[in-house]
Protein backbone atom coordinates (compact mmCIF):
# COMPACT_ATOMS: atom_id res chain seq x y z
CA UNK A 1 0.00 0.00 0.00
CA UNK A 2 1.18 3.52 -0.72
CA UNK A 3 1.14 6.03 2.11
CA UNK A 4 2.18 9.33 0.52
CA UNK A 5 2.08 12.31 2.90
CA UNK A 6 3.50 15.77 3.36
CA UNK A 7 4.19 16.63 6.99
CA UNK A 8 3.80 20.37 6.59
CA UNK A 9 0.57 21.86 5.35
CA UNK A 10 0.65 25.57 4.48
CA UNK A 11 -2.49 27.67 4.44
CA UNK A 12 -3.87 28.68 1.07
CA UNK A 13 -4.52 32.43 0.99
CA UNK A 14 -8.20 33.14 0.87
CA UNK A 15 -7.88 36.36 -1.13
CA UNK A 16 -9.01 35.95 -4.69
CA UNK A 17 -9.73 32.22 -4.44
CA UNK A 18 -13.27 31.42 -5.59
CA UNK A 19 -14.55 27.89 -5.87
CA UNK A 20 -16.36 27.37 -9.17
CA UNK A 21 -20.16 27.07 -9.03
CA UNK A 22 -21.07 24.27 -11.41
CA UNK A 23 -23.91 21.84 -12.15
CA UNK A 24 -23.74 18.24 -10.98
CA UNK A 25 -23.35 15.32 -13.39
CA UNK A 26 -26.07 12.73 -13.99
CA UNK A 27 -24.59 10.22 -11.56
CA UNK A 28 -24.58 12.69 -8.66
CA UNK A 29 -27.29 12.64 -6.02
CA UNK A 30 -28.46 14.67 -3.05
CA UNK A 31 -27.51 13.38 0.38
CA UNK A 32 -28.30 14.61 3.87
CA UNK A 33 -25.19 14.56 6.01
CA UNK A 34 -25.36 13.18 9.53
CA UNK A 35 -22.05 13.75 11.27
CA UNK A 36 -19.35 11.18 10.69
CA UNK A 37 -20.80 9.11 7.87
CA UNK A 38 -23.23 9.38 5.01
CA UNK A 39 -26.85 8.33 5.18
CA UNK A 40 -26.78 6.19 2.04
CA UNK A 41 -24.78 3.21 0.86
CA UNK A 42 -25.61 3.98 -2.74
CA UNK A 43 -24.34 2.35 -5.92
CA UNK A 44 -22.81 4.76 -8.43
CA UNK A 45 -19.79 5.72 -10.46
CA UNK A 46 -17.43 8.62 -11.03
CA UNK A 47 -14.41 8.83 -13.29
CA UNK A 48 -10.85 8.55 -11.98
CA UNK A 49 -7.32 9.16 -13.29
CA UNK A 50 -4.52 6.64 -12.67
CA UNK A 51 -1.14 6.36 -14.44
CA UNK A 52 -2.36 8.28 -17.49
CA UNK A 53 -5.54 6.23 -17.92
CA UNK A 54 -9.18 7.22 -17.42
CA UNK A 55 -10.85 4.66 -15.14
CA UNK A 56 -14.03 4.46 -13.08
CA UNK A 57 -14.60 4.53 -9.34
CA UNK A 58 -17.47 2.19 -8.43
CA UNK A 59 -19.08 3.11 -5.10
CA UNK A 60 -20.96 0.62 -2.95
CA UNK A 61 -20.47 2.08 0.53
CA UNK A 62 -20.70 5.53 2.02
CA UNK A 63 -18.00 7.98 3.09
CA UNK A 64 -16.39 8.25 6.55
CA UNK A 65 -15.03 11.27 8.45
CA UNK A 66 -13.18 10.90 11.76
CA UNK A 67 -15.18 12.92 14.30
CA UNK A 68 -12.27 13.09 16.75
CA UNK A 69 -10.93 15.84 14.42
CA UNK A 70 -12.69 19.17 15.17
CA UNK A 71 -14.69 20.46 12.21
CA UNK A 72 -17.24 23.22 11.63
CA UNK A 73 -18.99 21.38 8.80
CA UNK A 74 -22.37 19.72 9.25
CA UNK A 75 -20.81 16.46 8.00
CA UNK A 76 -17.85 16.56 10.39
CA UNK A 77 -15.47 16.48 7.41
CA UNK A 78 -12.34 18.65 7.57
CA UNK A 79 -9.64 19.81 5.12
CA UNK A 80 -6.26 20.68 6.64
CA UNK A 81 -6.12 18.07 9.40
CA UNK A 82 -5.61 14.33 9.04
CA UNK A 83 -7.57 11.57 10.75
CA UNK A 84 -6.77 10.25 14.22
CA UNK A 85 -8.81 7.08 13.90
CA UNK A 86 -9.22 5.65 10.38
CA UNK A 87 -12.18 3.38 9.55
CA UNK A 88 -9.82 0.44 8.94
CA UNK A 89 -6.18 -0.28 9.89
CA UNK A 90 -3.57 1.84 8.04
CA UNK A 91 -2.35 -1.01 5.85
CA UNK A 92 -5.86 -1.46 4.45
CA UNK A 93 -6.26 1.79 2.50
CA UNK A 94 -4.54 3.89 -0.17
CA UNK A 95 -4.44 7.64 -0.90
CA UNK A 96 -6.92 9.44 -3.13
CA UNK A 97 -5.84 12.86 -4.43
CA UNK A 98 -8.56 15.27 -5.49
CA UNK A 99 -7.73 18.38 -7.54
CA UNK A 100 -9.88 21.44 -6.73
CA UNK A 101 -9.94 24.49 -9.08
CA UNK A 102 -9.28 27.71 -7.16
CA UNK A 103 -10.10 31.10 -8.65
CA UNK A 104 -11.45 29.95 -12.02
CA UNK A 105 -14.42 28.10 -13.47
CA UNK A 106 -14.41 24.74 -15.23
CA UNK A 107 -17.22 23.62 -17.58
CA UNK A 108 -19.61 21.33 -15.68
CA UNK A 109 -19.11 18.19 -17.74
CA UNK A 110 -15.32 18.52 -17.62
CA UNK A 111 -15.22 17.80 -13.88
CA UNK A 112 -15.67 14.34 -12.41
CA UNK A 113 -17.53 15.77 -9.38
CA UNK A 114 -18.73 19.34 -10.09
CA UNK A 115 -20.18 21.66 -7.46
CA UNK A 116 -23.91 21.92 -7.05
CA UNK A 117 -25.06 18.42 -6.15
CA UNK A 118 -23.37 15.66 -4.19
CA UNK A 119 -21.47 12.91 -6.01
CA UNK A 120 -22.53 9.44 -4.97
CA UNK A 121 -21.27 8.42 -1.49
CA UNK A 122 -19.53 11.80 -0.98
CA UNK A 123 -20.21 14.18 1.94
CA UNK A 124 -22.33 17.19 1.07
CA UNK A 125 -20.38 19.66 3.20
CA UNK A 126 -16.81 20.14 4.37
CA UNK A 127 -14.81 22.55 6.59
CA UNK A 128 -12.20 24.61 4.70
CA UNK A 129 -11.31 27.02 7.53
CA UNK A 130 -7.87 25.50 8.14
CA UNK A 131 -6.86 26.53 4.60
CA UNK A 132 -8.25 30.05 4.91
CA UNK A 133 -11.68 29.48 3.36
CA UNK A 134 -15.18 29.17 4.92
CA UNK A 135 -15.85 26.64 7.63
CA UNK A 136 -19.05 24.94 6.45
CA UNK A 137 -19.48 24.86 2.69
CA UNK A 138 -20.73 22.44 0.02
CA UNK A 139 -17.99 20.01 -0.95
CA UNK A 140 -16.20 21.75 -3.85
CA UNK A 141 -16.02 20.37 -7.37
CA UNK A 142 -13.04 18.12 -7.95
CA UNK A 143 -11.37 15.34 -9.95
CA UNK A 144 -9.94 12.04 -8.67
CA UNK A 145 -6.36 10.74 -8.94
CA UNK A 146 -5.19 7.41 -7.53
CA UNK A 147 -1.74 5.81 -7.48
CA UNK A 148 -2.97 2.21 -7.63
CA UNK A 149 -6.05 0.28 -8.70
CA UNK A 150 -5.81 -2.07 -5.69
CA UNK A 151 -6.35 -4.84 -8.26
CA UNK A 152 -9.94 -3.68 -8.70
CA UNK A 153 -10.96 -4.52 -5.14
CA UNK A 154 -13.07 -2.02 -3.17
CA UNK A 155 -11.46 -0.28 -0.22
CA UNK A 156 -11.46 2.95 1.79
CA UNK A 157 -9.36 5.75 0.24
CA UNK A 158 -7.65 8.44 2.35
CA UNK A 159 -8.51 11.79 0.72
CA UNK A 160 -5.93 14.54 0.08
CA UNK A 161 -6.84 17.89 -1.51
CA UNK A 162 -4.62 19.54 -4.15
CA UNK A 163 -5.55 23.13 -5.00
CA UNK A 164 -4.95 24.17 -8.63
CA UNK A 165 -4.79 27.94 -9.07
CA UNK A 166 -5.00 28.55 -12.82
CA UNK A 167 -6.77 27.03 -15.80
CA UNK A 168 -3.63 26.31 -17.84
CA UNK A 169 -2.16 24.17 -15.06
CA UNK A 170 -5.50 22.46 -14.51
CA UNK A 171 -5.77 21.57 -18.20
CA UNK A 172 -2.23 20.17 -18.21
CA UNK A 173 -3.00 17.99 -15.19
CA UNK A 174 -6.17 16.73 -16.86
CA UNK A 175 -4.27 15.91 -20.05
CA UNK A 176 -1.68 13.80 -18.17
CA UNK A 177 -4.27 11.98 -15.98
CA UNK A 178 -1.56 10.97 -13.52
CA UNK A 179 -0.64 11.87 -9.96
CA UNK A 180 3.03 11.45 -10.89
CA UNK A 181 2.69 14.54 -13.12
CA UNK A 182 1.18 16.51 -10.22
CA UNK A 183 4.07 15.35 -8.03
CA UNK A 184 6.54 16.61 -10.65
CA UNK A 185 4.86 20.05 -10.60
CA UNK A 186 5.06 20.18 -6.81
CA UNK A 187 8.73 19.14 -6.72
CA UNK A 188 9.53 21.80 -9.34
CA UNK A 189 7.97 24.46 -7.11
CA UNK A 190 5.07 25.26 -9.43
CA UNK A 191 3.22 28.16 -7.75
CA UNK A 192 -0.15 27.12 -9.14
CA UNK A 193 -0.35 23.75 -7.39
CA UNK A 194 -0.52 23.17 -3.63
CA UNK A 195 1.05 20.25 -1.85
CA UNK A 196 -1.41 17.50 -0.88
CA UNK A 197 -3.50 18.74 2.04
CA UNK A 198 -4.70 16.02 4.43
CA UNK A 199 -8.31 15.54 5.43
CA UNK A 200 -10.21 13.36 7.88
CA UNK A 201 -12.32 12.08 4.97
CA UNK A 202 -12.34 8.59 3.46
CA UNK A 203 -14.26 7.47 0.37
CA UNK A 204 -15.06 3.84 -0.41
CA UNK A 205 -14.93 2.48 -3.95
CA UNK A 206 -13.33 0.06 -6.38
CA UNK A 207 -11.23 1.25 -9.34
CA UNK A 208 -12.20 -0.54 -12.56
CA UNK A 209 -11.89 -0.05 -16.32
CA UNK A 210 -14.52 2.25 -17.83
CA UNK A 211 -17.72 0.30 -18.41
CA UNK A 212 -16.90 -2.50 -15.98
CA UNK A 213 -19.66 -3.84 -13.75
Amino acid sequence: MINFRFATVGKIAAAGLLLASLYAPAYAQQNTDPRGHGRLNAYGKTNNNESGVLLEDIYTRTWFCDLSVPAQSSSGCEVGASYNHPPVPPNQFDPLYITVPLGFAVPPMQMQCPNGLVCVDHPGTIDLSRIGLPGNVPTPGHDHFTTTTNQGAPEFWDVFVIGVKNRQTYDAIEAHRSFSYIEQLIKAGNPYVTKPIPTNLFLYFAVRPVGAL
